[in-house]
Formats: C-alpha cells, sequence, structure tokens
C-alpha cells in the first residue's frame, strides 16, 4: 500500500512539473475528440453487496492539442459503481487535462445490492465526458447474482444451521463450515457452493454429508471468484474435509480449484462417491489417511502434487479416470500414490495396513513417465493392491512395479495412446483413437453400468470414467 501511494504522489507531481514546465499551452475544450480503450466496461459478475475487482479504462487524446474535459461523472446520482481519475476518487470531476496525445486512467469498481425478486440482474451506469457539452459516454455492465450468505461473524469456524442445501440460490461460505457431530447436511441437486479463500467444508465424526446431484442436475463446489479468469486457476479455497463421519454418499458433484478436494482422515465407515470429478487442486485431488471407500466414476484431472494420495485403509475405484496433466508448474508427484503409512507432525513414520487398493477398469496417466508411486513401509506387512484391466503410464521394474505379477497386476495396457479431448482444461473424454476401447472388464462394466455423461457401456465398455466419441461430431473448444 505504502508503494501504492508513493506511486500515485510522484505521478501526480510527475504530471504537474510537465504542466508547469510547458512553454506552449494550447487547450482546447473537449468537444467530443476523445477515445476510449473501450466502449463497455464489463465488470465481473459478483454477488450481492460484494464489490467488484478494479477495471481500468483508458481515455485517450489523440490531437495535436491539450483537451480540458469540463466535467467526468457517472450518469446516476446514487450509482452503485465507484471511479478514480487518475489517482483522485469521487463521482464527479471538473476540468481534467489531457495532454496532446497523451492519455488518462479511470479505475472503476463497485458494491451492488441485488434485486430481491430477482436471483440475477444486469445493473448498469454509464461514464459522461463533458455532459453539459458534446457529451461522449462509456457503458458500465455488471451482472449481480443475489446468494445466500454463511459465515460467523466473530469466529472463521461455524456450525452450519441449515441441514438442507436446496437449488434456490447460489450459497457463499466464509470460513470453516462445520457440519457438526452427529449433523446432518443434504445438498439438493443442482446446488452451486461458493467459497471464499480459505474457506471449507468439515464433516465432523459422527456426521452424514449427502449430495445429491443428478446427471442433468450436478452440484458444484468452488470459490466465490466469478470471473471467467479464475476458472483454471488452482486453490482459491481449502476443500472438505471429512473426519471419521458416519455416512458420505457423493453423487455428482464437481469440486473446482481448491487446494485438496477431499481429505479423508481415519473414516472406517465407507464412504461412497460417484460421478464426481475434481480439478485443479493445488495439492491433491483426493487425500486419504486410513479410509474405507468406493469410487465409480470417478475423474481427477490436474492437481499440484497426487491425483489420488492414499495412505493405508481399502478403496475400490472402478471405472475411474486418474489423469494429472498439471499444466502450472512442475508435479511433485505421481498420479496415484500408495503407502502403508502416514508422517505425523513431527515426521516419524506411523504404521496403516493398506488393506486392498483395487483398481478396476481406470484410467491412471499424466505427464510423467511413471504415473504410480508405491511406497511400502517394511515394518508394515500389509500392503494389498490390484490393477485389472487399467489404463497405465508406469516404467516396469522389479517387485511391486513388476506388472507381470498377477498378485497386484492383471491385464493391464502399458503406455497405450489415451486421446484425451483437451488436458489442458481437464476435458478427459476420449477419442477414436483410445487403445482402452472395449478392452474393459464386462462384469465390472454391468456394475457401473452408464458412464460419467450417461452413455451405456453395458455392451462394449472401454476402459475409464468416459466411453470414447467422434472428437469432430462436437462443437470445437475456444482454444482449437
Amino acid at each position: 500500500m505504502k508503494f501504492s501511494s508513493l506511486f500515485k504522489i510522484g505521478f501526480i507531481i510527475l504530471v504537474a512539473c510537465q504542466i508547469s514546465c510547458r512553454k506552449d499551452f494550447n487547450t482546447v475544450k473537449s468537444n467530443g475528440n476523445l477515445s476510449f480503450s473501450k466502449d463497455t466496461l464489463f465488470l465481473d459478475t459478483v454477488f450481492n453487496n460484494l464489490s467488484t475487482t478494479t477495471k481500468i479504462l483508458k481515455v485517450y487524446n489523440n490531437t495535436k492539442n491539450d483537451i480540458l474535459i469540463p466535467k467526468i461523472q457517472l450518469e446516476k446520482s446514487n450509482s452503485k459503481y465507484r471511479i478514480n481519475v487518475d489517482g483522485v476518487s469521487g463521482t464527479e470531476f471538473n476540468d481534467v487535462l489531457i495532454l496532446q496525445k497523451d492519455s488518462i486512467y479511470v479505475f472503476v469498481e463497485g458494491t451492488i445490492p441485488a434485486n430481491e425478486t430477482n436471483a440475477e440482474m444486469v445493473y448498469e451506469d454509464k461514464i459522461l465526458f463533458d455532459p453539459n457539452g458534446t457529451q461522449q459516454h462509456v457503458n458500465l455492465v455488471t451482472l449481480v447474482k443475489d446468494a445466500t450468505f454463511l459465515y460467523d461473524s466473530n469466529n472463521t469456524d461455524f456450525e452450519i444451521s441449515e441441514t438442507t442445501f436446496t437449488n434456490t440460490k447460489p450459497y457463499v461460505i466464509y470460513g470453516n463450515a462445520i457440519v457438526p457431530e452427529n449433523g446432518t447436511l443434504t445438498i439438493d441437486a443442482g446446488v452451486v457452493v461458493h467459497f471464499s479463500k480459505n474457506s471449507s467444508l468439515s464433516i465432523s465424526q459422527g456426521a452424514t454429508l449427502n449430495i445429491n446431484g443428478t446427471l442433468n442436475d450436478s452440484i458444484v463446489f468452488k470459490s466465490d471468484n466469478l470471473n471467467y479468469e479464475y476458472d483454471q486457476v488452482p486453490g482459491q479455497w481449502q476443500g472438505i474435509n471429512i473426519n471419521n463421519a458416519d455416512i458420505v454418499d457423493i453423487n455428482y458433484l464437481k469440486i473446482l480449484n481448491p487446494t485438496t478436494g477431499l481429505k479423508i482422515i481415519n473414516n472406517n465407515n465407507l464412504i461412497t462417491i460417484k460421478n464426481t470429478e475434481i480439478y485443479n487442486a493445488a495439492e491433491n485431488g483426493i487425500y486419504t489417511t486410513n479410509a474405507n471407500m468406493i469410487g465409480e466414476n470417478l475423474v481427477v484431472g490436474q492437481a499440484g502434487k497426487s491425483g489420488l494420495f492414499l495412505q493405508g485403509g481399502d478403496y475400490i475405484f472402478k471405472h475411474s479416470t486418474f489423469a494429472n496433466y498439471w499444466s502450472k508448474g512442475i508435479k511433485s508427484e505421481s498420479t496415484v500414490s500408495l503407502t502403508n503409512y502416514y508422517l505425523d507432525d513431527e515426521e516419524t513414520k506411523i504404521n496403516t495396513p493398506l488393506n486392498s487398493a483395487n483398481f478396476i477398469n481406470c484410467i491412471i496417466s499424466g505427464t510423467r513417465n511413471s504415473e504410480l508411486f508405491l511406497d511400502k513401509n517394511d515394518n508394515e506387512p500389509i500392503f494389498n493392491f490390484n490393477i485389472k484391466n487399467c489404463l497405465l503410464d508406469l516404467e516396469k521394474g522389479d517387485d511391486l512395479y513388476n506388472t507381470d505379477n498377477n498378485t497386484y497386476y492383471t491385464n493391464v495396457l502399458l503406455n497405450k495412446n489415451l486421446d484425451f479431448r483437451n488436458t489442458s482444461i481437464n476435458d478427459l473424454r476420449i477419442g477414436l483413437d483410445n487403445e482402452g476401447i472395449n478392452q474393459a472388464d464386462i462384469t465390472t462394466a454391468t456394475e457401473v453400468p452408464l458412464d460419467i455423461i450417461g452413455t451405456d457401456r453395458t455392451t462394449a465398455p472401454d476402459i475409464g470414467a468416459y466411453q470414447h466419441i467422434d472428437f469432430e461430431t462436437l462443437e470445437p473448444q475456444e482454444n482449437e
């Protein structure tokens, strides 16, 4: 802030010096000869009564004369926008000078209440230049959404008072929202839950979480940054924490841009996760210690560490795609990591048996030559896993990495062509050149008869969460 203030003061002094030193003033009144960097300034989509980010408008004087703008103002007298003209804040500015072949900056932001009768509204205003003369203007437009805000003004941790989230308007969570011991949270189909920075959802011991999305009405967990520029930015909120919950049943959930999507600790009760997508986790997509889980039609994309990190427990994954093509830096871990221990706060190894980790009809791939990491602590003898009818990126090796050992590997397709649609934006649908087409175990496929987008897989099942498609039948993507 100090640097910013000094910069503004220095800028004003510099302009003042330029004006005082000039001997050839030839100033004319603005007469419609200004030009602008934009005719319409679109501010972020924003929630009710929250401030937009600051947008910049540049005003140019391309003439050979200095121009004096008699007045710059917002059109609405009670406008919800605020403007700043070259470092000075206000709603109305008089006698603004722009030197010849020069420009000024106008900074704009707004805090806009939603119309209570509408869940979504467009708020508009204008910046007027010389409104009493040869008027010019720039439009201001913001989409405003109403929302239910959940927070505690005295503490960042708070218990959720509602037991059901309904699909009437979005929810915005500030802080760590806790489903208390023996409490229940049910989320209806179509609900969107937004989390502010460092916010999370925690499910306590003995609590119940029911996420009831559907194929046509999935549930979305994402940050409260609504600008499209944040769509692929990792780590905008913390994620979901589950600690010895009683019942966790998740269906058709999208978890976007968390630090860790699902963090599950010491959960011996069965957790069921189906038709769920996790993208752009700054650390791990799913991170567990001694959990009991069944996952079907999971898609875990880019993550800064592992897409799936399992430390002891019991797991079955069917028709899931774990594909970590991290593009935001160096990916530090393999896509799938299995261990039979964890590190405590003092970095001491604590044994926790990996009773079973079964992957059937799954894809495990990414940017590394080997995307499966197996770390067995010899002080803990139980380290059981099996990978069956899977597409796997792996360099064969000895012991646990010996893919000829049927204890661990059955009908594995190593280092094959995957033909994903677009890994850079986590579009992990597979095309006609995928070598897992019609290679899935049919028995397991009948147990999960539809892929994650509702395509039947009971007759010619493909490996992974998606049945293959012909990309040429799809609409082009923006970056194609």
